[in-house]
């Protein structure tokens, strides 16, 4: 088989890991009708090709904290330096995703940051001295209504869909008993780099046993303090075409319009802004030529929806800390920018005597 290349059985897999990012081989093999080691030495050889790979972050982010620290950033560079500077800023951990594009700019980035100071201090200092870096425009992340992890191939026939969809939802949703901790964060990290880490694994990173780093995995899933999710490198996807559309909305318009962009199939991100627009979102599309078409649509149904930016991505240099080579292929890792961990319990009730 050409490791480069993804079969249908392979994307009937991938499905299946989008929708439960952390199920059994066994499991996997018996909604899916094949071997538990067909599926695994199938994921290994998309992994170890940077075809698919496995991550996770904190909740919040997706679910609309009160106080989400956030931005998209619309940039120019000087000429023939795009690259170059996309480049460098994948190295950032603040710079969670980075995309070259046409358009009126030449880059987006996802910026993220454990609190709205190191928001700012990164705007205007790290990100501002990139070489190559001429201007930008700054949207600031309001609220995250729709995000990749639950972007989906379509590979799988409803009813495999919907029984894993169930297996998923079996584990029960309860709130955490404690605050979050190093412990926590650490574990946190591996999952990070490879949300398929296995409890030895983590455990050995970690330097704590193996059975504790199942009850804070475990923990960390019941709360909903982490989410887990399964990406594809694009050109595999059957959905080859990144394009963002940055818009402003009347007020009394924006829950309509984020309804409508959440159903899209289309959709991987849908995000309520302050700044240079109020709406962002962002799309995977089948070709080039479906984005008049796509346009046309929006400005039939949203006339009065201001366009204020609108991107075509030629290149994916990193997405949500995952280096991409050009074929959007998976080559390393930078971990983002996390808040640190609180001191432990002990040590606080120390100094609080």
């Amino acid at each position: 088989m050409d490791s480069s290349r993804i079969t249908p059985i392979d994307l009937r897999i991938l499905h299946a890991l989008q929708i439960y990012p952390r199920a059994s081989w066994a499991l996997l093999g018996e909604a899916l009708g094949i071997s538990p080691a067909t599926v695994a030495r199938r994921w290994a050889r998309m992994k170890e090709t940077g075809l698919a790979w496995t991550s996770a972050y904190p909740s919040r982010v997706r679910d609309g904290a009160a106080d989400i620290a956030g931005a998209y950033v619309f940039a120019s560079c000087a000429p023939g330096t795009a690259l170059e500077t996309a480049s460098a800023l994948a190295q950032h951990p603040e710079a969670l995703s980075v995309e070259l594009t046409v358009g009126e700019r030449d880059l987006f980035i996802t910026i993220a940051a454990p609190n709205r100071v190191a928001l700012g201090e990164y705007l205007l200092g790290p990100l501002s001295t990139v070489p190559g870096l001429l201007s930008f425009d700054t949207t600031l992340l309001a609220r995250l209504h729709l995000e990749g992890s639950q972007w989906r191939l379509r590979a799988l026939p409803p009813d495999i869909a919907h029984n894993l969809r169930a297996a998923a939802g079996r584990h029960e949703r309860v709130p955490p008993r404690r605050p979050a901790d190093e412990v926590d964060q650490q574990v946190l990290d591996v999952l990070g780099e490879d949300g398929r880490a296995s409890y030895a694994v983590i455990a050995a990173a970690c330097g704590i046993s193996e059975s504790m780093a199942r009850r804070r995995t475990e923990s960390l899933l019941a709360s909903g303090g982490i989410t887990v999710r399964c990406d594809v490198a694009w050109e595999i996807a059957g959905w080859p075409v990144s394009t963002t559309l940055a818009a402003r909305v009347p007020p009394e318009r924006l829950p309509e319009t984020v309804r409508a962009f959440t159903v899209l199939p289309e959709a991987r991100l849908v995000a309520s802004c302050v700044g240079v627009a109020d709406l962002l979102v962002s799309l995977w599309l089948p070709s080039v030529q479906d984005i008049p078409r796509m346009a046309a649509a929006i400005a039939g149904r949203f006339p009065d929806t201001e366009t204020r930016r609108w991107l075509t991505g030629v290149r994916a240099v990193k997405r949500v800390g995952r280096l991409l080579d050009a074929q959007g292929r998976a080559t390393g890792w930078v971990a983002p920018f996390q808040p640190a961990a609180p001191p432990p319990q002990e040590e606080m009730n120390g100094r609080a005597g």
